[in-house]
């Protein structure tokens, strides 16, 4: 009985080591600086508007890695910057008896070579992170929530005028304009939307999702942007 009881204590602290042996290390904290360009494919356009195919922004993202336990899953969570850039037909611009920011067709006569609507978001990202450890390089989940405000937003129009000058026949001189507009109004400060981010290595999918309106009381206050893009992990 004496060497059965050794033999079993010995038996289990074998398999103690065995199992020992298999539990993964804690993984360590990675993808903390991330680099994202995308374009937006607008939601809910008003039918009059015609936009531009590609609508290119950039975000970029920090954000603190947090492994749970020894599992393949981390709660990521950090601050980012992200620039959106609406390229239309219609200018953004003030309509004062309506005392309200609205779309405004630009005259097909009237030749320009950009006009857009830039806005620029500070955000706090949160996210599930799924990560593998057992490949030559890291295979990656990641869903999150990101909630952001507007801190600042402009318009800029670069197009041509004519000058008719004062003979007889009047010449006509081309001058190119440039217009910056500032202090914009009738956009939301605050907004909320879903992401995901799918990829090998250090290149990925990003998807982001916004939930909430951009504009407000305009003409095109149900708009809003699904953005598609490519993410950069930096380290």
């Amino acid at each position: 009985m004496k060497h059965y009881c050794i033999t079993l204590i010995i038996a289990m602290a074998f398999s103690a080591t065995n199992v020992q042996a298999f539990v993964p290390e804690r993984m360590h904290p990675t993808d903390r600086f991330i680099i994202t360009v995308f374009s937006d494919i607008w939601q809910d356009v008003p039918e009059e508007m015609d936009l531009k195919t590609i609508q290119r922004g950039i975000s970029i993202s920090a954000l603190q890695d947090m492994p749970l336990g020894r599992s393949n899953f981390s709660l990521a969570a950090g601050l980012a910057f992200s620039s959106h850039n609406l390229y239309s037909d219609h200018r953004y611009s003030f309509i004062p008896s309506l005392n309200q920011f609205r779309f405004v067709a630009i005259d097909p006569e009237h030749e320009y070579d950009k006009n857009k609507l830039s806005m620029n978001y500070l955000e706090v990202p949160v996210q599930l992170r799924f990560k593998t450890r057992d490949l030559p390089s890291t295979l990656r989940f990641y869903a999150g929530v990101r909630a952001g405000y507007l801190f600042h937003a402009h318009t800029k129009f670069v197009g041509k005028r004519y000058y008719p000058q004062h003979f007889d026949p009047p010449p006509v001189t081309e001058r190119t304009i440039k217009v910056k507009e500032h202090k914009l109004k009738n956009i939301n400060k605050y907004r909320i939307g879903l992401t995901g981010t799918v990829g090998y290595g250090a290149v990925n999918l990003h998807i982001y999702y916004q939930l909430t309106e951009t504009f407000k009381d305009n003409n095109a206050g149900s708009m809003f942007p699904l953005s598609v893009g490519v993410s950069f992990i930096v380290f």
